[in-house]
C-alpha cells in the first residue's frame, strides 16, 4: 500500500519575550491552535529552526528584543517571498534599550528610560512595522477599519493593554485601529497628544507571503519585571477577551490555510 502524504498544517510557535508572561501566552496560544486537531505544531524560543519552514507553513512569533541572526533572517525572508504567512504578536515589533540615567517609573527602578532605536531595520522591513513608544497601560478600544476577512464583521471591543505607537514600513494594510492620546512614561519617545487614528493590526505583503502584525497582547506575570520590581499585580492584558480571541483564531485559520469560509 502507497503511503499517504501528510499535509497537515505545520505552525512554528516562538515565544521569547523578555519582561513579558510568555508561559501565559504560550498556552494561550497552544489553546487556540487545539481547536484545530489536525494542526502540527512545534515550539520554540527563539528562530534557530526558520529554515525548515517551508511555504504553506504558519509562523507565529510572541517576542521582545529576539530577533533572527543574519542567516535566520535570510531563511525567514525566503519563507516569505515563496509564500509563507507570519503571525507577528505585541513586542515582536520592539527592540528597546535603557537610556541612562536612571529613573522610578510608578514604583519600578528602571536602568533609564527606555528608547527604541532601529537597530534591526532588515527585521522591520520584513514585518512592516517598528515599535517606537506606549502609553501607559489602559483600556483602549479597538476598531476594525478594512473589509479583509480577518477583521470583517467584528465589533468595536476594548482591552486594557500598553497602548502602542507604530511606524508602518513597506506596503502595509491597516485591519484594526485605536485612538489615544496621552504621555508615554518611561519612553525617550513621546508624549502622543496628536489626536489621530493608531495602527494596531495590519497586514503586511512581502514576496508572495503575507505577514500580519496584531499589537495589543501585553501580559505579565507578577515576577516577569524582576529585578526591576520585585512583584507586581498580574496583568493578563486583552488575552481572555473574547473578540480578541476571536482575532487569533480567524489569524490562526489564516496562516494555516484552513479555509477563509471558517472565518466568517
Amino acid at each position: 500500500m502507497a503511503a499517504v502524504e501528510n499535509k497537515r498544517p505545520k505552525v512554528q510557535l516562538v515565544v521569547g519575550a523578555e519582561y513579558h508572561d510568555g508561559n501565559f501566552v504560550r498556552r494561550q496560544l497552544l489553546e487556540l491552535l487545539a481547536e484545530h486537531p489536525e494542526v502540527l505544531t512545534d515550539c520554540d524560543s527563539d528562530f534557530h529552526r526558520v529554515g525548515g519552514l517551508a511555504k504553506d507553513d504558519f509562523l507565529i512569533t510572541y517576542t521582545n528584543n529576539l530577533f533572527p541572526t543574519g542567516e535566520e533572517r535570510h531563511l525567514l525572508a525566503s519563507f516569505l517571498n515563496d509564500g509563507g504567512r507570519w503571525l507577528a504578536i505585541h513586542g515582536s515589533a520592539a527592540c528597546t534599550r535603557f537610556k541612562p540615567p536612571a529613573v522610578n517609573i510608578g514604583g519600578i527602578e528602571l536602568p533609564g528610560l527606555t528608547d527604541t532605536p532601529d537597530l534591526e531595520p532588515e527585521y522591520m522591513d520584513l514585518l512592516g512595522c517598528r515599535f517606537v513608544s506606549h502609553l501607559a497601560q489602559q483600556p483602549i478600544t479597538i476598531r476594525p477599519v478594512a473589509s479583509h476577512p480577518l477583521v470583517v464583521g467584528l465589533p468595536a471591543f476594548t482591552v486594557v493593554d500598553e497602548p502602542y505607537i507604530l511606524e508602518l514600513r513597506g506596503d502595509c494594510e491597516v485591519l484594526l485601529e485605536s485612538r489615544f492620546t496621552g504621555e508615554a512614561p518611561g519612553y525617550v519617545e513621546g508624549p502622543w497628544l496628536e489626536d489621530e487614528p493608531r495602527p494596531q493590526m495590519l497586514l503586511h505583503r512581502h514576496g508572495q507571503g503575507e505577514v500580519v502584525y496584531l499589537a495589543p497582547g501585553h501580559a505579565c506575570g507578577p515576577f516577569d519585571l524582576q529585578p526591576f520590581i520585585k512583584e507586581l499585580p498580574v496583568q493578563p492584558g486583552p488575552w481572555l477577551d473574547e473578540t480578541y480571541r476571536e482575532v487569533l483564531r480567524r489569524c490562526i485559520v489564516w496562516g494555516a490555510r484552513l479555509g477563509e469560509e471558517e472565518i466568517l
